[in-house]
């Protein structure tokens, strides 16, 4: 059943991607059948040959004088001359205007909605519409070849800042100079500019303003901020009403969904710890090496995800190599390696989530980003920072005063080597082997005999074909070719591999990644409740093995550690259990019996190794899939974008079982989501009310014959800098975002470079811990402020010197 089921699955799935290609297929047939003409070009034609536009033959339209801006809220005029055009042959006579006519020039004028432009008509005047009919007057004398007329109109004070164009249909009735009368008509455009009065302007900057203030002071948590912006905005006229809640329905913020999803179900699956486990041996006891090999590799993990999912992938796996291998403080790499996360985000355009947002804020018509298309500069970026968190940086580490036990904070320290301090005679894990030429005799001991004599308590044991069992019931015996995972102490271990002729391994190899792994089983401690149907009870009656799969390993009662005969000791209230087992097993404790309190913090989220293919598989083909969408498609019609890529790889997951539904609504970071979402109307408005391009304009005037395109890049790179540090880098990168395309365009720079200064540049956090892996890693490694500044005072220096360099040399 479960065969054919899949079968189905595959057979849908190949007709989905038939028809998705379909589409494309057809899409960009229409596409070229469809193209849209060139520009019109007001010129006359030679006779004889097809005009190569629609505009008029011989009548030419433009503004009397050079048309202003004009600003939101205003009524004026404006005055429109026609012109006969002189031919372009020598030999040809141009056409005079008709004498006879009523009107030898008729003109129907039309602006687009969304400029706010409505024209007073004289005889309607409190009808304003967006079209109108002109009537040019007959000339004064038979030769004149100018007509003019004035036009009344009114622009609406909500009308955003943008270019548009007045559309006008011309019908011209001439006479040629035989005596033939000519009828000349086609379709003039004349682009104009709307701006926003200077209020509006103020009145956005003072917003702006607020929300920076908000995002500092954290009176109120920043994504309520975002979204108080988002519902803000247009009641006071600084954003179209229809723009609210595009920033939720974006591109970019179904893609950090789809990446949380993602992320997490990498996470449930173990793949980190499996991609860790063959660099260990490069890695021996040197802490220099674990950072250079933690960093490349967490970077190289950040630019397919976002660098904070891959920061809390990696934190697991550098507690366990600090801790258990180079027995160091956490805090002496934990810093460089998040750093490195940062970094790599800077790789691809899914790393981090301005790069992610990038595409969606920049203006129509601007080319798209490629998926590779930075990873230049981002490979200068990673590899220079690598460079000096290896050496300065875990220089100044070196003296950090961290956790002996690991950098752990106080809570997690309960759930590993802390709560064995309690326990002095629980040591462990171990792993021992039994080869094939153990003799077990005629008597064979079983496990609880070995736990009376030696106090060695056996957790687990695998077979020599692999299958493992946890938890053995008492009465297992061990076989030749079995593997043990035991508890206990030194001494006792010592003594029981001697006596049964046993191996014990300095390096675990069957449990390496299970009962050795902190993020699949580990030690807690269990307290009786007051009610409990447990008290009285015996552990062999109610059965702890059989029916949880726990180990335990002591009682604490009445004031005392017992160690031995654990099984027919009646349990009191109050009394604390010491247990072993996989969290997964802890968590149906936990959920189905009430009667036994766990105080142990644990693993909330355990892995599933057995879905380890399933997760790489999706994550995969998500990959896969981007990057076809950023190469294949990205000058064309695009069936899959980036955020339609990503969540094809988050619902894989789920439709795998690498996770449940609940659990991927709960791997979504919602403060997140908001934040992004409430934050690009935030850019927008910024550009609908031409706040950017007047702060712009006043940039380059004030800077005036300064200003250059390497300036424009340093300016850019050190504002972006400074933003991230006090506000969010979604936030930093909306805001800079106009305003850098802005600048450029006064300055006839490529204003791509601009969007790539800043979207690369708001990663540039590292002196205060505001990023969200900074933030994340602080409390692992029992960092200060003060250490931020101090390792990453001189980074940002070189991250904006890299960035410059590689953007004015290889993309300006």
């Amino acid at each position: 059943m479960r065969t054919s089921k899949w079968v189905i699955f595959g057979v849908c799935l190949v007709i989905a991607a038939l028809f998705i290609f379909n589409n494309i297929i057809s899409k960009h047939k229409t596409q070229e059948a469809h193209s849209p003409s060139s520009p019109f070009v007001q010129q006359p034609v030679a006779p004889g040959k097809a005009p190569p536009s629609r505009a008029p033959r011989y009548i030419s339209v433009r503004m009397k004088k050079p048309l202003k801006t004009l600003i939101a809220g205003e009524t004026d005029t404006i005055e429109l001359e026609a012109r006969l055009v002189e031919p372009e042959s020598s030999s040809e006579k141009p056409p005079l205007w008709d004498p006879k006519a009523a009107a030898p020039l008729v003109i129907w004028i039309a602006s687009p909605d969304e400029s706010g432009i409505v024209f007073i008509d004289k005889v309607h005047p409190d009808r304003p519409r967006h079209h109108m009919l002109l009537k040019f007057a007959p000339p004064l004398t038979s030769d004149a070849k100018l007509l003019t007329v004035p036009v009344e109109y009114r622009v609406n004070s909500r009308t955003s800042a943008g270019s548009h164009s007045f559309w006008m249909d011309v019908y011209g009735e001439l006479i040629a100079t035989d005596g033939n009368r000519i009828q000349d008509m086609g379709i003039i455009k004349l682009p104009f500019k709307v701006d926003t009065h200077l209020r509006t302007k103020l009145l956005m900057l003072t917003v702006i303003a607020a929300a920076v203030f908000l995002f500092i002071v954290e009176w109120v948590r920043v994504d309520v901020v975002a979204i108080a912006m988002m519902v803000l905005l247009p009641e006071l006229g600084l954003l179209n009403s229809q723009d609210t809640f595009k920033g939720l329905s974006s591109n970019a913020v179904m893609a950090i969904i789809g990446v949380m999803i993602i992320s997490y179900g990498l996470n449930r699956a173990g793949l980190v710890g499996r991609i860790i486990q063959p660099l260990l041996r490069y890695i021996g006891t040197s802490s220099h090496r674990l950072a250079v090999i933690f960093s490349s590799l967490i970077a190289v993990v950040s630019s397919v995800m976002q660098n904070t999912g891959a920061a809390v992938l990696f934190l697991p796996a550098i507690r366990l190599v600090t801790s258990y291998r180079l027995k160091i403080p956490i805090s002496r790499v934990l810093m460089p390696i998040g750093m490195a996360a940062i970094l790599g985000g800077t790789l691809t355009m899914i790393g981090t989530s301005p790069l992610i947002l990038l595409n969606d804020i920049l203006p129509p018509g601007m080319p798209k980003f490629g998926f590779l298309e930075l990873t230049p500069i981002g490979v200068a970026l990673v590899v220079g920072g690598i460079a000096y968190l290896s050496t300065v940086g875990m220089r100044l580490l070196a003296g950090h005063p961290g956790s002996p036990a690991g950098g752990r904070n106080k809570e997690a320290d309960r759930a590993g080597e802390g709560i064995l301090s309690s326990y002095p005679l629980i040591k462990g894990p171990f792993e021992i082997y039994v080869p094939e030429e153990y003799q077990p005799g005629r008597h064979p001991l079983p496990v609880v005999e070995i736990r009376r004599r030696y106090l060695v308590n056996i957790v687990a044991s695998a077979d020599s074909d692999g299958t493992c069992k946890i938890a053995p019931l008492p009465e297992t015996t061990i076989l030749p070719g079995h593997v043990l995972c035991v508890y206990g102490p030194l001494k006792a271990v010592t003594r029981f591999v001697r006596d049964f002729g046993v191996i014990l391994k300095e390096e675990p190899e069957c449990f390496k990644d299970s009962m050795f792994n902190p993020s699949l089983a580990g030690i807690v401690e269990g307290v009786v409740s007051p009610r409990s149907s447990l008290i009285g009870k015996t552990i062999r009656e109610i059965g702890f093995r059989e029916a949880f799969g726990l180990n335990p390993l002591a009682i604490h009662q009445s004031g005392k550690t017992f160690y031995r005969q654990l099984a027919d000791r009646p349990l009191q209230a109050g009394d604390a259990i010491l247990l072993h087992s996989t969290w997964e097993q802890l968590h149906t404790l936990q959920d189905l019996h009430q009667n036994l309190i766990i105080i142990t913090p644990f693993e909330k989220e355990f892995h599933k190794p057995e879905k380890s293919g399933w997760a790489l598989t999706c994550f995969l083909v998500a990959l896969f899939l981007m990057i076809l969408s950023s190469f294949y498609f990205q000058n064309r019609y695009n069936p899959i974008p980036l955020s339609v890529c990503l969540m094809l790889g988050a619902v894989g997951m789920v439709l795998t079982r690498v996770i449940t539904i609940s659990e991927a609504y709960r791997a979504v970071d919602w403060r997140t989501v908001f934040l992004l979402g409430g934050l690009i109307p935030l850019g927008m408005a910024m550009d609908q009310t031409g706040t950017a391009e007047w702060i712009a304009r006043g940039i380059v005037i004030g800077l005036g014959t300064m200003m250059s395109p390497l300036l424009l890049l340093i300016v850019l790179a050190a504002l972006s800098c400074g933003f991230t540090l006090v506000i969010s880098n979604v936030g930093a990168c909306t805001l800079l975002i106009p305003l850098g395309i802005s600048i450029a365009n006064q300055i006839g720079v490529d204003p791509r470079v601009a969007a790539i200064v800043v979207g690369l540049g708001v990663s540039n956090s590292f002196i205060l811990p505001t990023h969200q892996v900074n933030a994340l890693y602080m409390g692992p490694g029992e960092y200060k402020t003060k250490d931020y500044i101090k390792i990453g005072g001189l980074l940002p220096i070189s991250y904006i010197a890299i960035l410059v360099a590689m953007t004015y040399f290889f993309y300006l």
